[in-house]
């Protein structure tokens, strides 16, 4: 049996509302963490399709398509804000910028599009489809690093979807999965969990 040494890192988008993005970036390039894949939250992008949809009436597939794009444009922001990071699309991707001593940026509409057990629904967001893409490559552990205070029982999936902190589906994609799992507030703590 391969053991993983693939670690995910979703970087909410709540963090690019302030410099914390750009710091947790550089950060992580100072400390060159291999086989390492940065997962964007879809940020002020993604708040803009929530509030177009029932304006605009979007219907679900256009909205989970145009949030699937917000991650993608924040993930081109995340990759500018250090050196070292490329956006990438899919497992190859990863695997070819890893080799190049690179770290790849998730680009994920393409897979997510493709992808019949994710339904376009606001229950799914960027947490959910980090568990997703660390369940597809078999990653070691999955880190979510947010910008909210978090609830005591901040190791238990559900109570965190009951606290609002991750989406509706996150415990179904978490749990049972051969990754750990782990949801921090803010860089530091991001970074001293990297250790």
């Amino acid at each position: 049996m391969r053991v993983s040494s693939i670690t995910v890192l979703k970087i909410g988008g709540s963090l690019a509302r302030s410099d914390a993005a750009a710091r947790m970036m550089r950060a992580l390039a100072a400390r060159k963490v291999s086989k390492l894949l940065i997962v964007p939250g879809g940020g002020e992008f993604a708040d803009s399709v929530r509030a177009a949809q029932p304006r605009d009436g979007l219907s679900e597939r256009a909205a989970h398509h145009m949030a699937l794009l917000a991650m993608h444009i924040m993930a081109v922001a995340l990759a500018d804000f250090a050196p070292g990071f490329v956006p990438a699309e899919n497992g190859l991707q990863f695997d070819a910028a890893w080799r190049d001593g690179k770290t790849p940026v998730w680009l994920p509409t393409a897979m997510v599009l493709a992808a019949p057990e994710i339904a376009a629904s606001w229950d799914i967001t960027s947490d959910s489809l980090a568990a997703w893409v660390a369940g597809k490559m078999d990653a070691a552990r999955l880190l979510l690093v947010k910008s909210c205070t978090l609830p005591a029982r901040s190791d238990s999936a559900q109570a965190l979807v009951d606290a609002g902190i991750v989406d509706g589906c996150f415990a179904r994609f978490v749990e049972g999965r051969g990754f750990a799992w782990q949801v921090v507030t803010g860089v530091e703590a991001a970074l001293d969990a990297l250790q």
